[in-house]
Parts: C-alpha cells; structure tokens; sequence
C-alpha cells in the first residue's frame, strides 16, 4: 500500500481519506460529524463544530484590513520630560539594523509586518473565491501557501509581545499605545478567530473533492492536502494544491537532525548571554532569559514573568527533548508510545512560534526607549542565537516526518 494502511472494508471504491499523521487510509467521515478522529492514531482530522467559511472569510478579512493601518499609523509613543518618542510596527526591525543586527531585523520585519499580510491578503482570497462560488486554477496552490505562511504569521504572538512590551515601558516612562498599535491589537485578535473559524478540510474539499478510490489498489496521499490517489501517480503534481506527490518527504530524518542540533547548540548562548539592555530606573540594564522572568516576578508580575518563563526557556528546552526523542525513535525503528510520540510531535509543531515573543518584545520597545546615554534600550548578542533557536526548531518541526514513527508498526512494502 506504499505506506499507507487500509482500515476500510467493503465497497472498493468508497470515498476516503488519509490521516496526515500516520497516513493510515480510512472512511470518509459522515457529512454530520462535529469532530472526526483518525481510527489509527487518535488525532484531529477536522474538526466542523463553530467553523464556518464565511465566519473564517470575514476574520480573516479584518485581519488584513486592520493591519494595513497597524503597519502605517503611530503604534507606541513615550514621553520623558517633554522629550517624545514614537514608533511604528515596522520601526523595530529598522532600528535593530541600524545597531548592527541584520538577521534578527530581517527575521523580525517578516514574521510581524510581511508575511501576516501576505498571510491574510492571500487567505481572504481564496475564502472569497470559495464564498463566492469561484473556482479559479490557482485556487489550490494559493491555499497551500496560504497554509504554509501560518507558522511564520506572527500577529497572535506579536499580541502577547506588545503586552509583556507595553508592561515593562509603563513601568520605566509613561507609554502610550496609539491607533497603529490598537488596530494590530484588533487584527491579532481576528487573526485569531480566524485561525479558530478555518475548517481546512473543508476548503480543501471546496476546492477540489476527493473522487473514490480503490482501497485495494496502492495509493499515495498528497502530504499536503492528504488527497489520494494511484501511486503510479508518484512525482506527479496533486490533482487539488499542486504539491509533488510523494510517500514520504525524502532526507526528512537527516534535515530535521541537522536542525536540531543546530539549534541545540545555540541554545546554551542563547541563554547565558544578555538578551537585551533595558533601563530599570535612570539606570541601564542587561539582562538574560532567566534574569528578565526574575525581574518580572520581583515587579510582582507573577502572570507575566510565568508566560515569559515558558515561551522563551521552557518551550525552546521541550521542542529540543521532543525532537530529539522523535527523531532516535525513527532511528531505531521504535514501535513502543506511537500514539504519544504521534501527539508530542502535534504539540511541538504548535507551540515551536510561541517562543519568538521575547525577540519581539524586543523590537517593540528598541525605539520608542531611544532618549540619552541613561534612558535607552537595545539588543544584546543573545537575541540573534535565541531567535535562530527558535527558527531552527520550527525547521526541524517543518522537515520531520511523522508518517515515519508508523512505518515500523505494520508491514510494508
């Protein structure tokens, strides 16, 4: 079955679907399904209850349109004896350039300016498309972009970083968050309703529907939109987003160890050097990781300084320990824990983003703290080694393969 496993019996041709995760092929799910399981593994395949396309349409929709003001408009201001500052979104990453950062700034213009509006410009398209009843040939491979920009838009975490950001400005100098920085606070908002709204399988299935298949016949799932079809069709492009069809992505172990190790050792630097200077009274002051949660929970802001603690030093430190484990249990054609495994790797790949809120807070508060030799803010070299954990990571998320802690479950050939 070229990887796949057959879990349906009867009628050869009935319509059917692969899970993503383990790639086991299964029945279709009932048309009145709320939420459908994979019978192998456990995990999601879709979930129908609160998720409309027009609901995800007009989320996403506000989303970019409230973050075209967000990026042109006045985001934070600051005031010190008469002495103003004032920032916009993109303000951040151009000052890190200036003071020496290039990679951090680049990274950071992408993630919270380029590729949230590329994101939601591109997916209020093809909802409207959909909405609209246009089926247009482009229509699958803009959403497969679309799906693949998601774990680099960044305006939800932007939303966590503006608040930890704002905190510790109010704290040192009165803060101002002015309409720039209200409207991205009404976008990140809707960016998450929008991602809370969006059925994919559905506008997968809008766009081009499953035909039925012969369960008997070997089959290749698209990795992409888990479309099936002959495997003979193997380096084909997909019938629905275009993809390359393929059993499994090649080299997928190899690249995902490259970048975990990488990323591991970053980690340490990361951790050990400052991470940024920030004025703690009239007083400039470096801080690390875990210097900057225990300035917070000396502030008594217990909340704050626990959700810094987990995005910036116990995420980073989970993504690196699952990964690994991931990756030797493929090694060693493990078959013990798959179900855990399957699901550890579904908790990796969604928590990997949450970890670049400290870079972020950084290029948030950099220019708007900018006012003599006393009173100013800046990035130290741990941010540039802390944010490449982060993207390492997410690569290596990106690059594993989890169909392959399954290949070893059964027989195949």
């Amino acid at each position: 079955m070229n990887g796949l496993t057959p879990s349906t019996t009867g009628d050869n041709a009935r319509k059917t679907t692969a899970c993503p995760r383990c790639a086991t092929i299964q029945a279709a799910p009932p048309a009145d399904a709320s939420v459908v399981a994979c019978g192998a593994c456990g995990c999601e395949l879709e979930r129908r209850t609160g998720r409309t396309l027009d609901a995800a349409f007009a989320t996403a929709a506000g989303a970019f349109l409230l973050l075209l003001p967000a990026n042109g408009l006045v985001f934070l201001q600051t005031a010190v004896v008469g002495s103003t500052r004032h920032s916009y979104l993109a303000s951040g990453p151009l000052e890190l350039w200036r003071e020496g950062w290039p990679a951090l700034a680049i990274l950071l213009l992408a993630v919270i300016v380029i590729v949230p509006l590329l994101r939601y410009g591109l997916l209020s398209l093809v909802l409207g498309c959909i909405c609209l009843g246009l089926r247009p040939a482009w229509l699958g491979r803009a959403f497969r972009l679309t799906d693949a920009l998601q774990v680099w838009a960044m305006a939800d975490v932007g939303l966590i970083a503006l608040w930890i950001a704002y905190t510790r400005l109010h704290a040192t100098v009165p803060t101002t968050l002015e309409i720039g920085g209200k409207c991205f606070v009404a976008a990140a908002i809707l960016a998450l309703l929008s991602r809370a709204t969006l059925n994919k399988a559905a506008v997968w299935r809008a766009i081009h529907r499953q035909p039925p298949v012969d369960i008997d016949a070997p089959l290749i799932a698209c990795e992409v939109c888990s479309l099936l079809a002959a495997s003979g069709r193997a380096s084909e492009p997909c019938a629905r987003c275009q993809a390359p069809l393929r059993p499994r992505l090649s080299g997928s172990v190899r690249r995902a160890t490259a970048f975990t190790l990488a990323a591991l050792v970053l980690y340490a630097p990361a951790n050990l050097y400052p991470m940024a200077t920030v004025p703690i009274g009239l007083e400039p002051s470096s801080y690390t990781v875990l210097e900057g949660v225990k300035d917070l929970f000396a502030a008594r802001l217990y909340g704050l300084g626990l959700l810094v603690f987990s995005a910036s030093f116990a995420i980073p430190l989970i993504k690196l320990l699952g990964m690994s484990w991931l990756i030797g249990s493929v090694m060693a054609r493990s078959r013990r824990w798959l179900i855990v495994k399957t699901r550890l790797y579904i908790v990796v790949e969604e928590i990997g983003r949450w970890s670049m809120v400290d870079p972020l807070v950084i290029a948030l508060f950099v220019p708007v703290i900018q006012f003599n030799a006393n009173l100013y803010g800046r990035a130290e070299p741990a941010a540039t080694a802390f944010a490449a954990v982060v993207v390492l990571t997410m690569l290596a998320t990106r690059m594993f393969d989890s169909r392959r802690l399954w290949d070893v479950s059964v027989a195949r050939p």
